[in-house]
């Protein structure tokens, strides 16, 4: 007999339900996911033209390498496998031309046989069993993806609605036109008996064909309410336990009950892709969920965009000898993705190729104690949050045993996010009306309106964002139109650089939003800040506008359409934050030449050297920072070339080392120099400094390179200020007290993502947590869990609610491979 483990149901079951809300019985397909979903899906990877080989190879990936037995069980095919498309090729949806949709004789969507060949027995299309049964006889399971509505191609068909054939299809669906923007496929399926009948014949085929996950887009953004509950009255008349997933984001959180009572799990966020300003987003919609989110039910974060991804022709980068790219996420800001999301429960599915998995991002799928937490931590919330210092607290526990994740969100972009009144998620091609409503509570006294169009950190400036109808509420009610007589200032680091009021930046032509057009308003390329000034005379109380993507950026070659919009009442752009160790002014060809900048950065732990273009949007500006030395208390200098930088950002070109940017010699003021740094306005130069290091002085001479004075025919073209930064983090410290250790009580601490037992800890936990990353801890001792083979689960179990502790009925209620047994009808016994 192997070690067994008996853990508590109620640490599985609780995760706050209380504050969820006061629910008597529990709906039997909560029963199907009681710990949050795992497993992998295509979409990251191969969008819309993904194959049936990549799909089991992916799948063979999971059982190869062990995942199955920590829970990534799921195996689901994205977004149109319906469609004939070549498999390499198409791109996001492949829209244009003919389609070549495959459907059966009742109007259902089958899959290609030309990417999914195992579909076609006997000369007919069987759809997806084949498949699904290789899936299953791997100890994993089958999962598709689906637009809500119904085939648009039912219009004026000969097709018949399955088990009601003499239905007219105009009973079926509303209206002609698809009310998706962004994949008009489907059309709006009725509220009737038809309506009804056609979603139980969709999933009565998917129950045939063995699928146990069901992802449906366009479903919860806007929420379609009427849909969703014939959708689960559907899946519930099959008999067959299909996981439930609505989709896109964002949810809004007035939805929160009909999620819990239709779904397995809904999106918290639009697409969320691989840089850190989709990921920073989600630490506020984590939160906002915190309380909702209990077994059966999750907040979705949405899939993990890691390892190697974008593997299609219409990814910018793509060639047939290595398809895609590896994810841009840094492996610091990787381990808080793979954090947040566990610890908040959310479901986790990999998006990227996992047969390119390096070591790194396999031991990201294959911790045991991380999955320990996701799966059965209880009372996961947010602790705290400092906005100034840019850190995040959040724990949950399992019995005596808690878990602490101490994430670090300071960001090194061009505003600081963090002092925002109010951030847009990501607009997108894929949001739908292409825009958000912004009605902002303004801080009372506040004079300054600052108004930011931001490439969403996808570093892509072409995409054209609006402001559209901007107006300021007075407290007596009155509405003044915010316009260009409030305008003080604009600043932008686009390579356009425009902002213009009541046109579009593209043409000049009107602002248009999905084919509307708009008199008044004000455009830019991301990235861009507009600052207003309000009269003292005007008593403001509101902000409103609605932000948008203009249709003018939209498909345009190579562009994401990846906006965020943010409202500040002060000014946000870093490089003009008061915090400045030293700056130099304004440095150009009309003015200073050149001037020589001493920073104090005694126990600094990070330079970070900032030069500006002072705003003129010209990013072609050669700036060299000349002879740079750390000086210690010794008087010892020590050059800053010979230290690697931790990053380097620029509008143009790349960090040159004992040259300009253009290669040649170091020149400034017409003197020419051995030793220096070349860089080109705007940029953001990022140093690490030793540990224990005993510089005190940063020294330099800062000027631009004497080839402007030839190269630029402006006498204006050369304007740029350099600012150097010191960071010297105060220590990251959680009182234990809060978490309920006495002040005096000795925790032992151990790092989940190292393994790494850290000794004891009283009173408080003091640490370091690098920028975008995070330390994972456990307090206390390890929750001796094993996972192993176990019976599969009943279908007729449920759940039942008696007093304050939720418990399971009948047969066990696990999942292959997961070891999870009821004894007593009160505990839970994980086999080892």
């Amino acid at each position: 007999m192997k070690k067994l483990t008996l853990i508590l149901l109620t640490m599985l079951l609780s995760c706050n339900f209380a504050k969820a809300q006061s629910d008597e019985s529990m709906a039997t397909f909560r029963t199907w996911a009681a710990t949050p979903p795992m497993g992998w899906n295509s979409w990251d990877c191969y969008y819309s033209s993904v194959t049936e080989k990549e799909v089991l190879q992916n799948a063979q990936y999971l059982v190869d390498n062990d995942l199955v037995r920590h829970g990534w069980e799921y195996v689901v095919v994205d977004i149109r496998w319906y469609c004939n498309h070549p498999s390499l090729g198409g791109g996001n949806y492949n829209q244009r031309g003919d389609q070549d949709y495959v459907l059966d004789e009742y109007g259902r969507y089958l899959p290609s046989p030309t990417r999914f060949p195992s579909c076609m027995v006997g000369g007919k299309n069987m759809g997806f069993r084949a498949l699904a049964d290789k899936i299953h006889q791997m100890g994993l399971k089958f999962g598709i993806h689906i637009m809500r509505g119904v085939p648009k191609n039912v219009v004026g068909s000969n097709y018949k609605l399955k088990g009601s054939e003499q239905t007219p299809w105009s009973q079926v669906y509303e209206g002609t036109t698809s009310p998706c923007t962004w994949l008009k496929d489907n059309l709006l399926v009725r509220n009737n008996a038809a309506g009804q009948q056609y979603y139980n014949s969709i999933m009565d085929l998917y129950a045939e064909w063995g699928v146990d996950f069901l992802k449906i887009d366009d479903l919860s953004r806007p929420f379609y309410t009427d849909e969703i509950h014939m959708i689960r009255k559907a899946i519930d008349q099959t008999s067959r336990p299909i996981v439930l997933s609505l989709s896109p984001g964002k949810t809004k959180y007035e939805y929160a009950e009909e999620c819990l009572q239709n779904a397995n799990m809904w999106r918290m966020m639009d697409d969320l892709w691989d840089n850190w300003s989709h990921v920073d987003a989600v630490f506020n919609e984590a939160h906002a969920w915190e309380n909702i989110t209990r077994p059966g039910n999750y907040a979705d974060c949405d899939m993990l965009p890691l390892g190697q991804i974008a593997m299609t022709v219409a990814d910018a980068g793509y060639t047939a000898a290595d398809k895609g790219r590896w994810t841009n996420l840094s492996q610091n800001e990787q381990l808080t993705m793979m954090t947040l999301w566990g610890i908040c429960h959310s479901p986790l599915f990999f998006g990227g190729e996992m047969t390119k998995n390096d070591a790194f991002t396999l031991s990201l799928l294959n911790n045991e104690e991380y999955h320990q937490m996701h799966k059965y931590g209880q009372d996961a919330h947010q602790l705290w949050a400092d906005e100034d210092l840019g850190r995040v607290v959040w724990t949950s526990h399992i019995g005596d045993t808690r878990f602490l994740a101490m994430f670090q969100r300071n960001d090194n972009r061009w505003i600081v996010g963090q002092k925002a009144l109010y951030k847009s998620e990501t607009v997108a091609y894929t949001t739908d009306g292409h825009a958000v409503d912004v009605d902002v509570e303004w801080p009372k006294g506040s004079k300054t309106l600052v108004l930011v169009v931001d490439d969403g950190g996808d570093n892509f400036n072409y995409d054209h964002g609006d402001w559209i109808n901007p107006t300021l509420v007075l407290s007596n009610g009155t509405e003044v139109e915010l316009t260009g007589k409030f305008k003080t200032r604009q600043y932008t680091k686009s390579y356009f650089n425009r902002v213009y009021e009541n046109k579009n930046v593209d043409n000049g032509g009107k602002m248009k939003v999905l084919g509307t057009a708009y008199d008044r308003g004000f455009s830019t390329d991301a990235n861009a800040a507009i600052f207003f000034q309000i009269p003292d005379t005007m008593d403001v109380v509101r902000f409103r506008a609605m932000a948008a993507a203009d249709d003018s950026g939209i498909g345009q070659t190579g562009a994401t359409t990846s906006l965020r919009f943010l409202v500040f009442d002060q000014n946000p752009l870093t490089d003009e934050q008061d915090n400045a160790a030293a700056r130099s002014g304004l440095i150009s060809r009309t003015g200073t030449k050149s001037k020589m900048l001493e920073a104090d950065i005694t126990g600094a732990e990070q330079l970070k050297i900032v030069v500006s273009n002072w705003g003129d949007g010209f990013a072609y500006d050669r700036a060299n920072l000349i002879d740079p030395v750390l000086i210690d208390a010794n008087g010892n200098e020590t050059s800053l070339t010979t230290l690697k930088q931790t990053s380097y950002s620029a509008e143009w070109g790349t960090l040159h080392v004992n040259k300009n940017v253009e290669g040649a010699t170091l020149r400034v003021d017409g003197k020419s120099y051995n030793t220096g740094l070349g860089m080109n306005a705007q940029c953001t130069l990022i140093y690490d400094l030793p540990t224990g290091h005993n510089y005190k002085t940063l020294r330099a001479l800062c000027g631009y390179d004497s080839s402007c004075d030839t190269d630029n025919t402006s006498s204006t073209g050369t304007t740029m200020e350099f600012i150097f930064y010191v960071s010297k983090k105060a220590p990251y410290v959680v009182d234990l007290t809060q978490l309920g250790y006495g002040a005096g009580e000795a925790v032992p601490v151990h790092d989940v993502w190292t393994g790494e037992d850290l000794g004891t800890a009283t009173g408080s936990i003091s640490t370091s947590v690098p920028t975008h990353g995070v330390k994972l801890l456990r307090l206390g001792n390890k929750v001796e869990t094993g996972i192993d083979d176990a019976p599969q689960s009943s279908a007729n179990s449920h759940f039942t609610k008696t007093n304050t502790a939720y418990t399971l009925t009948g047969q066990p209620v696990v999942t292959p491979s997961k070891g999870i047994y009821i004894i007593n009808n009160k505990k839970m016994v994980v086999a080892k």
